[in-house]
């Protein structure tokens, strides 16, 4: 009799005391979530189980193009992406182009990924908040070279502070995986990203054969085109405007260049070309991760070299583009060659017929090509 009275009158204060437990449970657990509950597997999974957290982790490679903004004074800038515990940034630049890729882990769990503008001593000019299920992983908003407008900070003596982005959310099967083979996984998304965005502007402006798609030689003709910075004696350099150019509006596939984007648009002779197929070597400056050359030769056959800086795009890309350009120019003729030997010799066989037919010179995914 005694139990059972002290069981009641316990009853109350117990129950009370087992429901301020629950909350603190409940608190501590909300509070080791914003401290690493998720670096237990266990934990993580159930979040994803019962649906707290909408997403895996993933990796998002942003291109930073550039950042505009308006300021009394010139400065050197930097663009900082930060994600959760993670945090990337580029280095800094004085012009504002970037031209950048910066790769960051986004943990499950992550609200936002912070996109800050910072000047040459980390001071923090602008920022801006992009929701990761509202924005990042809504393929519809992860449009090529998309411009965002930033908040700018108090007492950061800028105004209308802009930052130009591509965003890209890992995964595999695009449709030029077979162009793009060998390269890294940074220049294979830069590249993936000029090839998607020559192929809409072909469609555009209604280049290739009316109801078909551009062909492969036609994407690359396409993004191969641009502003450069052009290298003369001295260090001096001056804006050109850079093109290819094949059959049929031309005899040969050449790489023409203009003085600027009005100039071609006029269809003008270019003020200096150089032939695709006489190009030995495309590479990147080791020393300086703007610029690149192109070593070939004249029509003397006289060797040269053009040293280019690049403007819209990153160095890597021009450096790729073109070798698949030469690539394409050198297979074309070798078939030509063939089918030119097959309508001489249609019957013949053996060593007479091998005069016909192009070198077996190994290449390889080098930037060297065989004249």
């Amino acid at each position: 009799m005694i139990g059972l009275l002290l069981g009641n009158a316990l009853r109350g204060p117990l129950a009370l005391l087992a429901g301020c437990a629950a909350v603190v449970a409940i608190c501590g657990i909300c509070k080791c979530m914003k401290c690493g509950l998720r670096d237990c597997a266990c934990m993580k999974k159930l979040l994803r189980f019962i649906g707290h957290d909408e997403f895996d982790d993933f990796e998002l490679m942003i291109l930073v193009h550039e950042a505009t903004f308006e300021s009394k004074a010139k400065m050197s800038s930097i663009v900082k992406v930060t994600a959760g515990r993670q945090n990337v940034q580029t280095d800094a630049n004085s012009g504002g182009i970037f031209q950048q890729p910066l790769h960051i882990q986004v943990e499950q769990g992550t609200e936002n990924v912070v996109v800050e503008l910072l000047d040459s001593h980390s001071y923090v000019l602008a920022e801006m908040k992009l929701e990761i299920m509202g924005h990042i992983l809504n393929e519809q908003n992860l449009q090529p070279e998309m411009v965002y407008s930033m908040k700018q900070k108090p007492r950061s003596q800028i105004t209308k502070p802009k930052v130009k982005l591509t965003m890209v959310v890992s995964k595999g099967g695009d449709e030029e995986t077979g162009l793009l083979a060998g390269m890294s996984s940074d220049v294979d998304i830069l590249v993936r990203q000029q090839l998607a965005k020559a192929k809409q502007e072909g469609h555009h402006i209604g280049e290739g054969h009316e109801g078909e798609p551009l062909s492969e030689m036609e994407v690359l003709m396409q993004a191969c085109a641009g502003p450069l910075e052009l290298f003369e004696g001295l260090g001096k350099t001056h804006n050109v405007y850079v093109a290819v150019l094949g059959p049929p509006h031309s005899k040969r596939w050449i790489l023409g260049i203009w003085n600027d984007k009005k100039e071609f648009d006029s269809k003008r002779p270019p003020k200096q070309e150089v032939e695709l197929l006489k190009i030995e070597t495309v590479q990147g400056d080791p020393t300086r991760h703007h610029v690149f050359v192109i070593n070939c030769f004249d029509e003397s056959r006289v060797r040269k070299s053009l040293t280019f800086r690049r403007i819209d795009r990153a160095r890597d890309v021009w450096v790729e583009i073109l070798h698949l350009l030469v690539t394409k120019a050198r297979d074309a003729k070798k078939a030509m060659k063939t089918q030119a030997g097959s309508f001489r010799h249609p019957t013949h066989h053996g060593s007479e017929s091998e005069k016909g037919r192009p070198s077996k010179s190994p290449r390889g995914r080098s930037k060297t090509f065989m004249g």
